[in-house]
């Protein structure tokens, strides 16, 4: 068996980014960047006031004037005026620009408006370019203000719109194939026998990838039958970027994974990660095609194999930057039933030192998914170490 982060390495190398696709601004939300998002002109481009109410000549001010004459208004979205007159003053909305000839800004608090005039306050603290937003302070035109391999959110949407991307060029999405096998497995809502169990791990993993904008999952069951299931993975393996099968990975009789991957030349690249839960996992590529990931059946194993495993790998093919490393403390004890690497599922909680503990919600084993459905995702282990004290310091993967 193969070390978990062996056999992390050998999916990073084969997770290189796909073709990229230009699409409208507006609808990239979620989806990786694959080019620069730079300032197409000074940002703010004009001397942007912060403050309601009056603008002013600092000149006028230091001549000893409290008093100044009301010549105009200036507006947000409209040309800046000229102040003729250091006995003038102009008002001024939160976001307009400075008007000419004006370096004050006095808010509208610190004024009293008299009919054709405006009396300033007497306390008031006069400081040029207070209240002020320079040209030019938050970017410089051409600055790069997003980076490729960024996920793209709101704030990044809301630069592009202000830098005028009408498009942005991201990476096509990935299409994924989910394919679980076992004859006991009854769809949703359909009738079900004593000694059958309901598809779970399918709706499962296309709901981890739905969370991924940039990902277009779609599943398929299929029996224990090995033609049948050669035949699925074979027209997977054609209309797919990647191809996940759950279940059929181990060492049963009607275990058939492995050797109908063959037969469809998939590389493999590893079988057996010295982990608990999902040691039997499998992993391998077409040449020069989809990547190919063989999970195990049980629940808990192929979820945890997913997030420790799957996503990094969709986000390597994203062309994504990889996701923070997340560190926890243990809040209390645990004992991992194996000397293997473990993923410990972990509640989260703050503690009052602002630090990330996690509380261990150990499975009775790994078909027991259901009692960790409150948790938050889990912590790595390392291997060769049963006994993990409080305040033991862990990798955080979440689900």
């Amino acid at each position: 068996m193969i070390t978990v982060a062996e056999a992390e390495a050998k999916i990073v190398r084969e997770a290189c980014a796909l073709p990229t696709e230009k699409i409208p601004f507006a609808q990239a939300a979620g989806r990786i960047l694959r080019e620069p998002i730079a300032a197409d002109r000074d940002l703010p481009p004009f001397d942007r006031v912060m403050m309601d109410g009056i603008v002013l000549s600092f000149t006028g001010w230091s001549s000893g004037r409290r008093r100044f004459n009301l010549s105009g208004i200036q507006l947000a979205g409209r040309p800046p005026l000229t102040l003729s007159s250091h006995e003038d003053c102009i008002k001024a909305m939160t976001g307009a620009p400075m008007p000419l000839g004006c370096d004050l800004v006095v808010p509208r608090e610190e004024i009293k408006e008299k009919e054709g005039y405006i009396k300033v306050s007497d306390d008031f603290d006069a400081q040029p370019g207070r209240y002020l937003h320079r040209s030019g302070a938050d970017c410089l035109a051409g600055d790069e203000l997003v980076s490729p391999g960024t996920e793209l959110g709101p704030n990044e949407i809301a630069v592009a719109a202000s830098c005028g991307y009408e498009h942005l060029t991201v990476t096509r999405k990935i299409k994924i194939m989910v394919i679980d096998t076992g004859d006991e497995l009854v769809e949703v809502g359909e009738p079900i026998e004593p000694y059958q169990i309901r598809r779970s791990n399918a709706h499962a993993l296309t709901a981890s990838c739905a969370r991924m904008f940039f990902v277009v999952a779609a599943s398929r069951h299929c029996s224990d039958n090995k033609d049948a299931l050669s035949q699925a993975f074979g027209e997977s393996l054609q209309k797919n970027d990647v191809v996940l099968l759950s279940g059929g990975v181990s060492k049963g009789d009607h275990d058939h994974v492995p050797a109908i991957l063959a037969e469809h030349g998939i590389e493999k690249l590893f079988h057996w990660v010295n982990q608990w839960p999902g040691k039997p996992m499998w992993f391998g590529r077409e040449p020069q095609g989809p990547l190919v990931f063989g999970l195990p059946g049980n629940p808990l194993s192929a979820m945890t194999c997913f997030h420790r495993y799957v996503s990094d790998a969709l986000r390597g093919l994203a062309g994504a930057e990889p996701r923070p490393c997340l560190k926890i403390v243990l809040s209390h004890p645990a004992t991992l039933p194996s000397p293997s690497a473990g993923f410990l599922p972990v509640k989260l909680c703050s503690s009052k030192g602002a630090i990330l503990e996690g509380t261990p919600c150990l499975p009775q084993n790994s078909g027991n998914f259901a009692s960790v459905a409150g948790t938050d995702g889990f912590a790595q282990l390392p291997a060769d170490q049963k006994e993990f004290p409080v305040g033991f310091q862990a990798t955080f993967f979440p689900w």
